[in-house]
């Protein structure tokens, strides 16, 4: 004997495609890019970018040499790449994974997902969170509105 699936089975089942088809749209619309090398000169357009990219994907393509110092520092902590800037306003901008250490200079080279952490002690924190390679690939491989650190 079959069972039919039921109210609760179809409302469940178009939940996850719903989520699943969301998901994916992210992936295939346009992804904005930065590219060029991070400097106390333009920590503020690289601050603005990631503020204006909450809960969105980003590429990001950037350099930048280790630096320590009043308004501007950028240092590894553990295993995250920290961005510390007074530009445009105090905030932290920490990279989980998808970068590389070469020397006294990071490589940040991949496709993120901006969060915004909150506040701490007057200071905006928000955090790069890598998304998987597919999703990278295909954000990579269709339109990319590209801007470079100036």
């Amino acid at each position: 004997m079959t069972h039919p699936i039921g109210r609760r089975g179809v409302l469940a089942s178009g939940s996850l495609l719903l989520a699943a088809v969301a998901a994916r749209a992210q992936t295939r619309g346009a992804v904005d890019e930065l590219h060029g090398t991070l400097t106390r000169g333009n920590a503020a357009t690289f601050g603005r970018f990631v503020a204006d990219h909450v809960n969105r994907m980003v590429s990001l393509r950037v350099t930048a040499a280790q630096a320590t110092g009043a308004g501007f520092s950028v240092d590894q902590d553990r295993d995250l790449l920290l961005v510390n800037t007074d530009q445009p306003e105090k905030l932290q901008v920490s990279v989980t994974r998808g970068y590389a250490r070469q020397g006294a200079s990071f490589t940040v080279d991949g496709v993120f997902t901006v969060k915004a952490e909150g506040m701490q002690q007057g200071i905006l924190i928000y955090v790069l969170d890598p998304v998987t390679d597919a999703q990278a690939q295909e954000a990579r491989s269709g339109e990319v509105r590209r801007s470079a650190l100036n």
